[in-house]
């Protein structure tokens, strides 16, 4: 994945945007946490889907479930 990222200088603070190769335009951004969640994310898929070893529990049905609405 490659990313263009543009960032300018605000007096005590940096903005500017993120251009991707699958985003079709580029996504502004106000701050370092801004530009970091922007980032994230694309980080993320590339791992693949996480997948939680624990089995689901099973929950039960609530009161009146099975009863079909008048």
């Amino acid at each position: 994945m490659r990313y263009v990222i543009e960032v300018y200088r605000e007096q005590d603070h940096v903005c500017g945007s993120v251009a991707s190769e699958s985003c079709a335009s580029p996504r502004p951004f106000h701050g370092w946490l801004e530009l970091l969640s922007l980032l994230e994310p694309a980080l993320a898929d590339a791992a693949g889907p996480e997948v939680d070893p624990r089995p689901e529990p099973s929950r039960p049905e609530p009161p009146g479930a099975d009863r079909t609405p008048p």
